[in-house]
């Protein structure tokens, strides 16, 4: 059987990560977010930051022990070897990618707004089409566009950053407009964000000395886009209102009008296009290789049509298409918010099951070898595997009691 062509290095990867967490937070979240909690958005997006990044230590450690495209779902298996809990995992991963697909790709629709009058859910579905066919035509191509979209959209928030540096000292970062409880709901909604870490190790299998570069390309993924969204989130909220920014369809193109004028704000609804694009692309790249692992014979989570490869494209075409068309029914819904918090939702239930595994192999399995330990330990005990665990179940509590 055809098997995945290995074109990553350390740099794509990281790529892939950075192109990810960009396009699904700053460019498509950033204005519900602000409206819920105002100044405080800052707040949020460190609270975030945090709890992304608990998780994000124990991603690395895992897939430093099994660099495999199926993610998730192997080191749920390995850890706890129960069918039930493993393949609820995988489900659970095959959810997020196409529920954050759907969310991404109506973002997109907000900022084309900016140029003509179209319906969102139709230009949602023809992206949605169009980085399929991407996904499928082979990772070189991908990875040259992404790279390529990356650059773009991180100049974009360079813009924001610049244009708004002058005016930071107008930023009330504890003004928040629902308190306490607004400031952890814009956390919960910005953690959509962050999704991108966890699907980098979807791309292991496509990657060179996976067993470290994809631990690397984690944390420094989480770090480069901590400080970007940090800096822009102050930059925001110090030139427009925070309930402008909750009403508008396209927040940042909103930021870069006022701080730069017209000019600005078509400068940045095109960058804005370019990386919601990018986004949906990985995305739908990272959940057709979940499917594609999952279904190989070793495991048989579904259909093994979904492990065959291309033989000229050398990409499995049939999770490609599948993954595209599963997309499309939560498109449908039209709602950005509503999209992003049912994929937080799911994320964090697999981040809980991610972070009990790696506590559970510390002691079940501590021989294995390792490519990347994470900090803070007590013997075995993962002092961080711990927190990320407790503080996943604590924003899910939340959604639970106030949604």
């Amino acid at each position: 059987m055809a098997e995945l062509r290995r074109e990553l290095g350390l740099l794509e990867a990281v790529v892939y990560g950075v192109g990810l967490i960009l396009g699904a937070g700053i460019y498509a979240i950033i204005g519900e977010a602000t409206g819920v909690t105002g100044g405080s958005i800052v707040v949020s997006f460190l609270l975030a930051a945090l709890v992304a990044s608990l998780t994000g230590l124990s991603y690395a450690e895992l897939a430093s022990l099994f660099p495999k495209a199926e993610g998730d779902y192997v080191y749920v298996r390995e850890a706890f070897a129960r069918d039930v809990v493993s393949d609820a995992t995988a489900l659970g991963r095959l959810a997020i990618g196409v529920i954050s697909s759907a969310a991404v790709a109506l973002a997109f629709s907000g900022y084309l707004t900016a140029f003509v009058d179209v319906p969102a859910v139709p230009v949602a579905v023809v992206l949605v089409v169009a980085t399929t066919v991407v996904n499928f035509w082979g990772i070189d191509l991908s990875t040259r566009i992404n790279v390529l979209f990356t650059a773009i959209e991180v100049a974009g928030l360079l813009i924001i950053v610049w244009v708004a540096g002058g005016s930071w000292g107008n930023a009330d970062v504890l003004q928040a407009s629902n308190g306490a409880v607004g400031v952890v709901e814009a956390a919960f909604l910005i953690f959509f964000a962050y999704l991108g870490f966890g699907s980098v190790v979807n791309l292991a299998e496509e990657t060179e000395d996976a067993s470290v570069a994809i631990p690397r390309a984690i944390v420094l993924s989480i770090g480069i886009t901590t400080v970007l969204y940090v800096l822009v989130g102050l930059s925001a909220v110090a030139l427009v209102d925070p309930q402008v920014l909750g009403q508008s369809a396209s927040p940042l193109a909103e930021v870069a009008r006022v701080g730069w004028g017209p000019l600005g704000a078509t400068v940045l609804a095109v960058i804005a296009l370019f990386s919601t694009t990018n986004t949906v692309l990985i995305l739908q790249i990272s959940t057709s290789r979940l499917l594609y692992g999952v279904s190989k014979a070793e495991y048989d989570v579904f259909p093994a049509v979904f492990s065959r490869v291309h033989a000229a494209r050398r990409t499995p075409h049939y999770a490609v298409a599948t993954v595209g068309l599963l997309t499309l029914p939560f498109v449908l819904l039209g709602d950005i918010g509503l999209v992003a918090g049912l994929a937080n939702l799911v994320l964090l239930v697999v981040f809980v099951l991610v972070n009990a595994a790696l506590l559970k192999l510390r002691y079940a399995r501590p021989g294995l070898e390792r490519g990347f330990r994470a900090p803070l330990n007590v013997g075995r005990l993962s002092l961080t595997a711990v927190a990320g665990l407790l503080s996943c179940l604590g924003l899910i509590l939340f959604y639970v009691l106030t949604w």
